[in-house]
């Protein structure tokens, strides 16, 4: 049963409603917790999550497996739902033990492994090498992080 990959999860659109339950979870409670100085903020990487859900479609899409949308977003959503809610859970905690930049370094470390976890399960998705779903996961990354900037104006966070 262990050895099942993000491929297996049913197509059940309660699956995906369960998964969009955890990220506006996750979304409020690093918004509550992390002291987001304002709510715009908040409301953008919401945003920037959706816009590499809809991303990853486009992949299903492109490569003919769009009959896998809902198992597979309903996966990196969960994942990236998870790993959001740790990210927060490790600053907050571990901020007043290490000081405010190595919680960071935590966070941004954690951040970054959250990338080639969505790679493993779009490359399971679309049936390719796992390189080629890091690469996928990459690009998407940058692409919400370049939205990200450019909706807040900011030339780097």
């Amino acid at each position: 049963m262990l050895r099942k990959g993000p491929e297996d999860v049913p197509g059940s659109m309660l699956v995906l409603y369960y998964a969009f339950g955890l990220l506006v979870l996750a979304t409020f409670i690093s918004g509550a917790l992390a002291g987001s100085s304002d709510e715009d903020s908040t409301l953008l990487s919401f945003m920037g999550s959706l816009l590499g859900y809809v991303l990853y479609g486009i992949v299903l899409y492109a490569t003919g497996f769009l009959r896998r949308f809902v198992p597979t977003v309903a996966c990196i959503m969960a994942c990236g739902s998870i790993l959001t809610i740790l990210m927060v859970a490790a600053f907050v905690l571990l901020n007043p033990f290490l000081g405010a930049s190595l919680a960071s370094v935590l966070v941004w470390l954690i951040l970054i492994w959250s990338v080639p976890v969505k790679g493993h399960i779009i490359a399971r998705a679309i049936g390719r090498h796992w390189y080629v779903g890091i690469a996928i996961s990459v690009t998407i990354f940058i692409l919400q992080y370049m939205f990200y900037l450019s909706m807040t104006g900011r030339e780097s966070i």
